[in-house]
């Protein structure tokens, strides 16, 4: 049975792939529960179109791209850069040979679809994520994940920070509980957690890049999301005693998950630091951290939580919740209202047309 359109929200941008990952070639991705296909036409511009062929359903990310066409590999047609079929070997071409189109854009290194309307999608509705990534104070690594759990399971995850004690052995502290204090608020469709950890011992992960011979210091760590599941994390480190002001160490980072399925999602990645920038192999280090940490640790306790939910619907199951839970728990909130009102606003545009 396929999936509601209406279990996602719609109308928004969502990370489609890196910049570079677009080509020449097909590239082949679900996202919403639908396949799309991505390639650039003869001027470079990312085009993504349905990724089926309305005459037998055929992926044409499996066929070929002509000048600004892309070609069915079952049967020849071509599909031009708007999705209308622009040659048919076998005779005059259907009036309804046609591929939907979805908008695209390109930010931060990233394409960026939008599943909806394409006529609500504004590039200003993108909220802004940060300069770092093309910023030369900042020596940026990035990686791109794909998660076998839903989308909102690991948007969970990034917003509660209190899990990295118990999962990540190299970014967190065995006692962090006993150093940290969590603040939530909330505007609009922006949920911000942020968290403060004084006097916390220096992390594995942390003494790769802190210069100082303290063994401790104090850490802000502020993540801000905004709907449907797109994060930015800013981490400061300074010496103990010292201001957010007067950090020494600091780590920006942009977290956009995607969804794939209902129980898959694609997990795109980007952070930075500001210290020792020109160290190539530091970056690559850092980047192997990061990855090992989402990818081997993260990933792994997401899936076996989507395993335990099984079909069942996340607040069926009634899950309890914790004080350092309201920054997830209000994202959920928020993410519910605007599907609700999105297919509100459907509905009625339906009935007024008919």
């Amino acid at each position: 049975m396929p999936e509601a359109k209406t279990s996602y929200l719609r109308n928004a941008w969502y990370a489609a792939a890196w910049s570079e990952e677009v080509s020449r070639t097909p590239l082949a991705r679900t996202f919403l529960a639908e396949p799309v296909v991505l390639f650039r036409d003869t001027n470079g511009s990312p085009i993504a179109l349905a990724d089926r062929c309305p005459h037998r359903f055929a992926p044409l990310s499996k066929g070929k791209i002509v000048g600004d066409a892309i070609e069915c590999p079952y049967h020849g047609l071509r599909f031009g850069s708007d999705g209308n079929c622009v040659h048919n070997y076998h005779g005059p071409i259907p009036k309804a040979a046609s591929a939907h189109r979805y908008a695209l854009m390109e930010r931060y290194g990233v394409a960026w679809i939008w599943m909806g309307d394409a006529d609500k999608a504004h590039e200003d509705r993108l909220p802004d994520f940060g300069t770092f990534s093309n910023d030369d104070r900042f020596a940026v690594a990035r990686g791109y994940l794909p998660v076998s759990g839903n989308y909102q399971l690991a948007v969970d995850n990034l917003l509660d920070l209190t899990h990295a004690q118990f999962l990540h052995p190299a970014l967190g502290n065995a006692n962090s509980s006993e150093h940290s204090v969590f603040k939530m608020n909330s505007e609009g469709s922006t949920v911000w957690a942020k968290y403060f950890f004084e006097g916390e011992p220096v992390t594995p992960f942390k003494r790769m890049f802190w210069e100082s011979a303290s063994d401790t210091c104090n850490r802000w760590a502020d993540i801000r999301w905004e709907a449907p599941s797109n994060l930015y994390l800013e981490v400061a480190t300074s010496e103990c005693g010292g201001s957010r002001e007067e950090a020494v160490v600091l780590v920006p980072s942009s977290h956009f998950l995607t969804p794939e399925t209902s129980k898959t999602s694609h997990y795109f990645w980007m952070n930075a630091r500001n210290v020792r920038i020109d160290d190539e192999a530091l970056t690559e280090m850092f980047r192997q951290g990061t990855d090992n940490a989402f990818r081997n640790e993260d990933e792994p306790m997401i899936a076996l939580v989507q395993e335990r939910m099984g079909d069942n619907d996340f607040a069926s199951l009634k899950p309890v919740f914790l004080s350092t839970d309201r920054a997830a728990g209000r994202a959920r909130q928020i993410l519910t209202r605007l599907i609700e009102a999105e297919r509100s606003t459907s509905q009625s545009e339906t009935e007024r047309a008919a």
